[in-house]
């Protein structure tokens, strides 16, 4: 009896035995290749989704981007609303504050007028009758705006360019009491040379000229080769530009007259020194008994010569015209605005 329970309790003992060593085995061996392989598991699925971020960020993004936007329309309506606001405001500010208009006014009450509006500015009057009343023009030169009123000017068209001229030279107009018109005069009688120019004067200055008497100016200028242009009340005058316009060279009397325009030592070129220093091609004297030997070197000339001169001077006056005019014009735009 005894014998049996031994039996039965060493076999107790074996099968815990034989438990124990099985339990062991599947802890500590069959347990690591299973976490292995867990772990192996785990690594290969984690680095899956690091290797497609990029490419689910980058899908995520362009379906952003592609994606509909149900408040589009209002937005770019409502911009569109906005930026006509702004340029109605813009314009409702421009109508009530417009920018400045620079005007310049020239009054043709004395030669100056003329000469800056017609020789300077070259700008057209209305109405086109010479004869008016008042006379008016408009034109813009830079940022100016220039406005003429009452001069009549000269219609240029058909220049004797290429004929000969019946007159050597021509004067037309007032003689003064005293002044070097008379010694003008008293030289053209005692060298009997009245037949070779075209003379007509008048003790007194008229305001406003007729029709007949303004043709009489203009064939004067057109048919002479010289326009004598004794001093007046002042040394220039608006006839030098006329006869510059009609090829015909003027003769200027190159000495000053009484008053302050430039008088004095320190403007002694004064007040030709514009055309001085602009290489005016014209013929200077200081007395009148210089005509006689001037006219003879015109006799002497030939047509082609003659010519060549009046291609010279009407070539220059029209360079003369132009940059005055952006002289004049910038000098006024930085004096005055």
């Amino acid at each position: 009896m005894r014998l049996r329970w031994k039996r039965a309790a060493g076999g107790l003992v074996l099968i815990y035995c034989l438990f124990s060593l099985y339990a062991a085995y599947v802890v500590f061996f069959q347990g690591s290749r299973e976490s292995g392989a867990a772990a192996r598991e785990r690594r290969r699925g984690s680095a899956l989704p690091l290797q497609n971020e990029g490419q689910q960020g980058e899908s995520q993004h362009l379906q952003q981007d592609n994606e509909w936007n149900p408040w589009e329309e209002d937005e770019k309506m409502e911009n569109d609303l906005q930026h006509r606001a702004q340029l109605q405001g813009f314009q409702k500010q421009i109508l009530q504050n417009p920018p400045r208009r620079k005007v310049v006014q020239i009054w043709g009450k004395a030669a100056i007028g003329l000469y800056l509006w017609q020789h300077i500015l070259g700008g057209p009057l209305t109405p086109s009758d010479v004869m008016a009343q008042w006379r008016e023009g408009e034109l813009k030169a830079g940022n100016l705006y220039f406005s003429y009123r009452n001069f009549p000017i000269m219609d240029l068209n058909n220049l004797m360019l290429h004929s000969s001229r019946p007159y050597l030279c021509n004067f037309l107009g007032t003689v003064y009491k005293g002044s070097s018109r008379e010694t003008l005069l008293d030289v053209l009688k005692q060298e009997k040379l009245g037949a070779m120019c075209l003379i007509s004067v008048r003790e007194q200055w008229l305001p406003q000229e007729t029709n007949d008497s303004l043709k009489k100016y203009q064939d004067a200028l057109l048919q002479s080769d010289l326009t004598l242009c004794p001093v007046g009340i002042n040394t220039e005058c608006y006839r030098i530009y006329e006869a510059c316009a009609c090829g015909s060279v003027p003769v200027i009397e190159d000495v000053m007259t009484p008053g302050q325009c430039g008088n004095s030592s320190v403007f002694q070129n004064a007040p030709l020194r514009l055309l001085k220093s602009m290489g005016a091609p014209f013929i200077f004297v200081t007395d009148w008994g210089e005509l006689p030997a001037i006219l003879e070197k015109e006799k002497a000339m030939s047509l082609q010569e003659k010519n060549q001169r009046r291609r010279i001077v009407i070539e220059w006056f029209k360079q003369f015209r132009t940059q005055l005019k952006k002289k004049f014009t910038d000098i006024l735009e930085n004096k005055f605005f």
